[in-house]
């Protein structure tokens, strides 16, 4: 079994393993909200978290000890293991939101083999919401099958913009804010949860209708993204920007008029 790739067929048992993985972290998250101490400064805006580390240890300690021949990819412990088949770990989703008290915060696995995503956990500790997907089997929500929205106007969207506060760069922050001042005016409402990956579980459940970002960094996105692809949704890219790609998300219904408002 070690070295053999996996299959769809070895899916759910794993996922099992990421559902209590995620479980456990939950609960020691909990306990520590709004009391997190900064170990050091990662980066721009970017503070690593006492808590950042200790949902860490904690997930991979199930994940190595139940599927030892599942590789790692992990926001804080980089890479563990065979990238051929890996899990890819956000521990804390939305640090500064739990930094500060706010019950806006994730954690996120998602099961990558051969560069497909096959598998995808997102779990909510403050709601206690467990978002579930298989690749081709559907996307569920503490066990209930989830869809999208069915809104189809982009006049009555609700539309969740990713947070611009962290680009270094004054031309990222100058092309977001362009991009606002085209959602503002032109759909209903827009909202920055400042969790990627709950916003993509969001959309997927039908709570909003879109969602811009620039955020790429897998253990962000994967399994957010594949909970929105198997509850109907679609994804756009947009690479012809001086800077970073834009990801344009959506119920699908409004995907054509929305990639049409933020291309132009």
């Amino acid at each position: 079994m070690t070295n053999e790739i996996l299959t769809i067929s070895d899916v759910p048992e794993l996922l099992k393993i990421a559902e209590s993985a995620t479980r456990e972290a939950g609960s020691y998250l909990l306990e520590r909200l709004g009391q997190a101490k900064v170990k050091h400064t990662k980066g721009y805006k970017d503070e690593l978290l006492d808590v950042d580390l200790g949902s860490e240890r904690i997930i991979l300690a199930q994940l190595q000890k139940e599927a030892p021949h599942v590789g790692i990819l992990s926001e804080e412990a980089g890479i563990i293991g065979r990238q051929d088949q890996y899990w890819t770990i956000d521990p804390v989703d939305g640090s500064a939101n739990f930094q500060h008290g706010s019950p806006l915060f994730a954690i996120s696995i998602a099961l990558v083999v051969n560069q497909t995503t096959l598998g995808g956990v997102v779990y909510i500790p403050t709601r206690d919401e467990l978002f579930t997907a298989i690749c081709g089997q559907g996307a569920y929500l503490n066990g209930r099958r989830i869809h999208v929205s069915d809104n189809a106007s982009l006049q009555k969207a609700l539309v969740y913009a990713g947070d611009l506060s962290s680009a270094r760069d004054p031309q990222i922050v100058e092309q977001g804010l362009k991009i606002f001042a085209k959602l503002f005016a032109h759909v209903h409402r827009t909202r920055i949860l400042g969790t990627t990956v709950t916003e993509l579980a969001y959309l997927a459940c039908g709570r909003a209708d879109a969602f811009v970002s620039r955020t790429a960094n897998p253990w962000d996105v994967e399994a957010g993204r594949l909970l929105l692809a198997e509850s109907g949704g679609k994804t756009t890219v947009i690479t012809n920007n001086a800077n970073k790609p834009l990801f344009i998300y959506s119920n699908g219904l409004i995907q054509e008029e929305l990639n049409l408002l933020l291309i132009s």
